[in-house]
């Protein structure tokens, strides 16, 4: 939340609840109601899809300092996805009823939570870019540097090969092979169940002569 201006931090924080969930555990499901919105302090969470017949998919991982939940928030609508932890994870749990409150004394309460919601549709409106780009690297690269821009600035994930695979929309050999180019070439390293991104600069350059711009910049939740 380093962004954002610190009144708003203290009185948004000021009712949040500290929650724990194991390893393996939903932070929420699909189709749960949305009374509240989790920043996560501590561990790793699955952000996963689930389209019905195809079963669930991995779409994102989020580290410390990403907040889920809120896109639900502004109408009550259902969530969109699952979150599940990767790691045990500690989270800040903040309510509706408590921002409701918030923003009777803050008129800019709904701004702030609503450019959280606009970097997630960012977010997935990359991965879908990500998903029908006819040239593989550039799907794992997409992929990268969602993990990147959107954790922000980590460079190194608990992420299988599989992993970014599901997440770009590729078989494991296909993306297996883009992930050893780009190894030798200097961009990542890998190891068993990591991932490392080397050369953010480079990625973005080779993203940029795609004419795929950054879209970095939101006015996004940080914890």
């Amino acid at each position: 939340m380093r962004s954002l201006p610190a009144h708003f931090v203290d009185l948004l924080l000021a009712g949040a609840r500290l929650r724990s969930f194991r390893r393996g555990e939903a932070l929420f499901h699909m189709a749960d109601p949305s009374p509240d919105m989790l920043g996560i302090v501590d561990g790793v969470v699955d952000v996963v899809l689930e389209p019905g017949v195809d079963g669930p998919r991995l779409g994102f991982v989020a580290k410390a300092g990403n907040w889920l939940g809120a896109v639900g928030m502004p109408g009550m609508t259902p969530r969109r996805i699952s979150a599940i932890a990767r790691r045990d994870a500690s989270v800040l749990s903040v309510s509706a009823h408590h921002i409701e409150t918030v923003a009777m004394s803050d008129p800019d309460t709904w701004r702030h939570i609503a450019a959280n919601i606009v970097s997630h549709l960012d977010n997935f409106g990359q991965l879908l870019h990500a998903n029908v780009h006819r040239d593989n690297s550039v799907r794992i690269l997409i992929t990268l540097r969602r993990l990147h821009d959107f954790n922000d600035g980590a460079t190194e994930f608990p992420l299988t090969q599989a992993d970014l695979a599901e997440m770009a929309g590729l078989s494991r050999n296909s993306a297996n092979r883009v992930m050893r180019r780009l190894a030798e070439e200097g961009l990542i390293e890998t190891g068993y169940g990591w991932v490392r991104i080397v050369d953010q600069p480079r990625i973005m350059s080779i993203l940029n002569r795609s004419h795929l711009s950054s879209w970095t910049g939101y006015e996004r939740l940080e914890a």
